[in-house]
């Protein structure tokens, strides 16, 4: 949305557009939460009771929304208006010129953001994973070959895309298994990615961490063979950012390894390697995955992370590898904001 109009419309009609830009958000919100309750869709937003009631009345009269037993939820004609209400919205907030703005300031080509913070609010998660499920399935196309890591932004991803047409796509995990719940392992959400893309998908039966020895013999079994080679073909890459801190603990590492990483600057993770601020690998992964060198150059990269407290760590990730995307939230892309201007 032009910035131009968007300064017309504060200086000409500040009622206006603040009445506006609550029946965006509202709208936006209801078509999250839906069906959602006056109360909850109050707190979510914090704003009073009574403004969350006459303007779901005024959306009802409009068409665009519906009332019953359960709360209220989006008609049909409203999705005719849905994606414009939520550019505006982005806009009014200022979303538009901060994706713009880290796009500049980073190796990524597009940037899209989610209100809130993950960190307060889990609801949020969900909506990275909604716009980053979305721009996924926008990236492929018939006979491409996707890889995914694990976690619960990449899983939040997966319970969110959705297609009307099967796509002939191969979803392969980047990583091998790690110790946390099965249904975060990438494994899990390949399969369920391809489920839900109508695609194939091939699993990677190997703990992400062997020995040298033990890795080589196993890399000789032919379907093991062919997920790494699947792999290295990759047309794009879904993949979550942890804090290098969180994440040195989750795997058990020894605490003079963690000290020495720490040492060193480790912001963030990705693939199992450890990057500082500057995008320097400070540690290389030893696990059973994606080789980022490996890759074909056509490869697109996705990354997907929430939460004012990855910032360090998603930038220390994208000034390694440049992306085609990065999905986060308004708490994150502020604060990154913030370390990149010092």
């Amino acid at each position: 949305m032009d910035a131009g109009f968007i300064s017309l419309m504060r200086k000409l009609a500040p009622d206006l557009t603040e009445e506006m830009t609550r029946r965006a958000l509202i709208l936006e919100r209801i078509s999250v939460l839906q069906p959602v309750g006056r109360r909850q869709l109050a707190a979510r937003l914090n704003l009073p009771e009574r403004e969350i009631r006459n303007t779901a009345m005024l959306l009802k009269n409009l068409g665009y929304v519906e009332l019953d037993a359960s709360g209220m939820s989006l008609s049909r004609k409203a999705e005719e208006v849905l994606d414009s209400a939520r550019d505006f919205s982005k806009a009014m907030n200022g979303l538009t010129e901060t994706e713009n703005r880290l796009s500049e300031l980073l190796p990524v080509d597009r940037v899209q953001i989610a209100p809130g913070d993950a960190d307060e609010d889990s609801q949020v998660l969900y909506d990275v994973g909604r716009i980053c499920a979305a721009k996924l399935r926008a990236l492929l196309q018939n006979g491409n070959t996707l890889a995914v890591t694990g976690g619960r932004t990449v899983a939040a991803v997966a319970r969110n895309m959705q297609t009307q047409t099967p796509l002939n796509v191969m979803v392969v995990p980047a990583r091998g298994g790690i110790g946390r719940s099965v249904e975060l392992q990438a494994n899990t959400l390949a399969e369920e990615i391809a489920g839900r893309l109508g695609g194939h998908y091939r699993l990677i039966h190997l703990p992400d961490h062997i020995d040298a020895a033990a890795m080589q013999e196993m890399l000789k079994m032919p379907e093991v063979q062919e997920a790494m080679e699947l792999l290295e073909r990759a047309d794009v890459i879904l993949h979550g950012i942890g804090i290098a801190s969180e994440t040195m603990k989750e795997r058990n590492m020894s605490r003079t390894a963690q000290s020495s990483l720490l040492q060193k600057g480790a912001e963030g993770e990705s693939f199992g390697a450890y990057y500082n601020l500057a995008g320097d690998c400070l540690m290389e992964s030893s696990s059973v995955g994606v080789d980022l060198a490996r890759l074909k150059r056509t490869c697109r990269m996705v990354a997907a992370a929430a939460g004012s407290s990855k910032a360090a760590a998603i930038i220390s990730v994208l000034r390694h590898t440049p992306h085609a995307l990065l999905v986060t939230d308004q708490g994150a892309a502020e604060k990154m904001l913030r370390i990149l201007n010092q």
